[in-house]
Parts: structure tokens; sequence; C-alpha cells
């Protein structure tokens, strides 16, 4: 087949989402990136300074692989696919997973758990099936609810990334996400009831049922 003359930045980063695929991020060079085109290094040098110029373009990528699977239709319940898409990925595309958790990470500050509301409904829109969802809940229970299943979430996937759960069926996924996410539904309304000014609750940390 014949090579194109002129190579885009984003031919540049579709070889290289598929050399981390095959190989692994500490495997990825601009000669191997180069050879994954079908080409020589100057049309790579031509769009990079180096290869550091090109990560976060690579993590913008990989980042909506990821989304694609979230948002894919496995249940009925918008939530419960946004985390069973989220470790299908971590189990399924293992390289591309470890590029963004493990090899190469962004730093998440304590602070920003706190704002993680705002940030999925920025990323996934307020009017979404997800949004619409999460937004049936009273104001701290959406924080409540968004911080712990991720933490849950992001530990489950991490267990099927490596391995140790075995093949890691989505019986075995879905079983586990729905137990830990009626918890942590339940744990988000009494979290906000406990907020409220007539709460019968008089600690935050202890559900007291109404008689």
């Amino acid at each position: 087949m014949k090579q194109p003359s002129v190579y885009t930045r984003e031919n540049i980063i579709d070889a290289a989402v598929e050399l981390i695929r095959e190989q692994g991020w500490a495997q990825v060079t601009t000669r191997k990136i180069a050879m994954q085109m079908g080409a020589s290094t100057m049309p790579i040098y031509s769009h990079l300074k180096s290869l550091g110029d090109l990560e976060q373009d690579l993590r913008v990528k990989v980042r909506g692989m990821l989304k694609e699977y979230q948002l894919h239709f496995y249940t009925d319940q918008p939530l419960l696919n946004l985390a069973f898409g989220y470790v299908v990925f971590a189990r399924d595309e293992k390289q591309l997973f470890r590029f963004l958790y493990l090899d190469r990470p962004e730093l998440i500050e304590t602070a920003n758990l706190s704002g993680m509301k705002d940030s999925f409904f920025e990323q996934f829109g307020e009017d979404s099936p997800v949004g619409a969802a999460l937004s049936a809940m009273e104001g701290e229970g959406q924080e409540a609810m968004i911080q712990n299943t991720w933490i849950f979430t992001h530990g489950l996937a991490m267990l099927a990334n490596s391995g140790s759960l075995g093949s890691c069926p989505d019986e075995t996924i879905l079983g586990y996400l729905q137990g830990a996410g009626e918890a942590f539904y339940l744990w988000g309304n009494r979290k906000t009831a406990s907020m409220a000014p007539d709460s019968n609750l008089e600690n935050p940390g202890e559900y007291k049922p109404t008689e």
C-alpha cells in the first residue's frame, strides 16, 4: 500500500496509541512510532519537539477511548454503565489503562476529590442520562456518591488490570459494582439527610433510622 507523503499530528498520535497498546509505554520511542507509521522519524520531529510534547495529546486520546467504553449501553442503569465501562477498559485495554494510571499518572490533589461532581458534569453533561441519574440525588449525596464509587471502581479496575481476579468476566464485575453501588447510594442519601436542618441524625457519620 502506498504510504502518504504527508503525516499529520493525528497520524502520529494514532500510531503511538497502537504502540502503547501492543508494547506498553516504556517501549514508545520516536523510532518505533515511525516504524509503526511506515515512515522515517523526520515527519515526527516536524510536529514534535520530544515525546514529552506528545504525552498530553496521548492522554486526551486514550481518555476519549475510555469514555467510549463508559458511555456504552451495557445495562439500563447509566451510572452502573459508567463504572462497568471503566473496569472493562482496564481489563481489556491493559496497556492503555496502565499508561493513564500507572506509567504516566497525573497527580490527584486531595482537594480535587471534593470537586469531582463539577468535573463529572463537565465531562459527561448535566443533561445526559448519567447526569440525570446523579441529579436525582440531593446535595451532599451527589459528591459522596461520586467520590466513593470512583475510589471503589478504580480499585476494582486495578485488580482486573493486574489479573489478580483471574479472567474477571462481565458477570463478576457487575456483581461487585452492583453490591458496592447500592451501599454507596444509600450512604450518599443518608449523608444528605444528615445535612438537613431537621435531620434526626445527631452524628453525621452515624445512621439512626426514623422511628
